[in-house]
């Protein structure tokens, strides 16, 4: 068993969109890596986040490309 704990930040749907608390996406609105909800097993270490910053980061750059 391993213990977790919450991040907070925004709600992002499957394409990286920052969602409205209605659960509809915010138009032109992306984000990626700890400014987004989640949770983290094994504590927070330094530099634990790049491999979620980097690959969400990319899809939403992406999504924002293709939709903005």
């Amino acid at each position: 068993m391993t213990s977790g704990f919450a991040l907070g930040g925004l709600t992002t749907g499957t394409d990286a969109e920052v969602l409205h608390v209605d659960g509809e996406p915010i138009p032109g609105l992306y984000a990626a890596g700890r400014a987004t909800a989640g949770v983290a097993a094994w504590g927070d270490a330094s530099g634990a986040s790049l491999g979620d910053g980097s690959f969400f980061g990319r899809g939403a750059g992406r999504s924002a490309a293709l939709n903005g």
